[in-house]
C-alpha cells in the first residue's frame, strides 16, 4: 500500500455496544507515516462510569485498572495530534471505532479531527469482499477438505449439518438450541441487538427510549410497546409480546387538570 499521507491504524475498548451511550476504556494506535516511520500510541481511558461484567469478562479491564487513568478529555488532544492529516486504518472501524471515537470528541463539542476527505480503510470490509463466508468455505474450513456435491439441496443440509456439530463441540457450547442462541448473544436477546437483559429487566437498545426498561416504558407510555409489536421484526415483537404478559395494566394518565385562580378576573 503506497501511503500519500500518514495511516492511523487504532482499535478501542469500550464499556459497550451502543455508539451514544458507551464510553472507551482503551485506545491504541500506530501511525504511520509515509516515510516508513512509526509512532505508536497505547492508553487506558477512566470512562467516569463502571466497566460492565461482560466487558470485563471480555477484555480483562476493570474498574481498578482505570482508576487514575485519564479521561478522554485529557487525552483528546494527544489523540487529534495522532490523527492529524491521517487516513484510518483497522477491523470493523467504519461500524464502530470511528462513530464511537466521533462521538467521545462529539461530547468534547469538538468535531473528528480528521482529514475532510478521510480514507477509512476497514480490513473486515476487505475480508467480505474478497473471502467468501460460504457454507462450501465454511466445510473446508472446519474440516480441510470440500464439500461433496456442494450446492445441492441434501448435501448442503447435510454440510450444514456437520459444521453444527462441529461448531458446538470445538467451541463447547452447552445446552440445546435455545440455551446456544442465549449463550451466542449475551446480554442481547435478539440477533439485530436492539434488546438486551439486564438485572432480569428487558432493556431497549435503540430509538428514543433507549436506555429504558421494557417494564418502564409501559407504565410511561404503554401505547410505544404496541407499535413495537405492529412495526419491528418478529422476533422483537414476539420477546415485547411475552415480556409484557408479565406487566401489570399500565396505570391511566390522568389530564393535567386546568388552572383556576377564582381571584382573578
Amino acid at each position: 500500500m503506497k501511503l500519500v499521507r500518514p495511516l492511523v491504524i487504532f482499535d478501542v475498548e469500550a464499556t459497550g455496544l451502543n455508539i451514544e451511550r458507551s464510553r472507551i476504556i482503551e485506545f491504541a494506535a500506530m501511525r504511520i507515516e509515509p516515510s516508513g516511520d512509526r509512532m505508536p500510541y497505547e492508553t487506558l481511558v477512566d470512562p467516569e462510569e463502571p466497566i460492565p461484567a461482560e466487558v470485563r469478562e471480555i477484555t480483562g479491564i476493570k474498574d481498578a485498572n482505570v482508576a487514575g487513568a485519564p479521561t478522554f478529555r485529557e487525552v483528546a488532544d494527544r489523540i487529534a495530534a495522532l490523527l492529524e492529516n491521517a487516513d484510518l486504518g483497522g477491523y470493523n472501524i467504519s461500524n464502530f471505532d470511528v462513530p464511537l471515537l466521533r462521538a467521545e470528541f462529539g461530547r468534547l463539542q469538538r468535531a473528528l479531527p480528521v482529514p475532510h476527505d478521510v480514507a477509512i480503510v476497514d480490513a473486515l470490509e476487505i475480508l467480505r469482499k474478497y473471502e467468501i463466508r460460504s457454507l462450501e468455505w465454511a466445510h473446508r474450513y472446519y474440516f480441510g477438505k470440500p464439500m461433496a456435491e456442494a450446492h445441492r439441496a441434501l448435501a448442503d443440509i447435510e454440510g450444514t449439518e456437520s459444521i453444527l456439530f462441529e461448531q458446538i463441540r470445538r467451541y463447547e457450547l452447552a445446552g440445546g438450541p435455545r440455551e446456544i442462541v442465549a449463550t451466542l448473544r449475551h446480554p442481547y436477546l435478539d440477533s439485530r441487538r436492539k434488546l438486551r437483559r439486564e438485572n432480569g429487566d428487558v432493556v431497549v437498545c435503540f430509538g428514543k427510549f433507549s436506555g429504558k426498561t421494557l417494564r418502564a416504558i409501559h407504565e410511561d407510555e404503554a401505547s410505544y410497546l404496541d407499535w413495537m409489536i405492529e412495526t419491528l421484526d418478529p422476533e422483537i415483537a414476539d420477546i415485547v409480546r411475552m415480556e409484557r404478559a408479565d406487566f401489570p395494566p399500565p396505570k391511566p394518565r390522568l389530564e393535567q387538570a386546568r388552572l383556576f385562580d377564582p381571584t382573578r378576573r
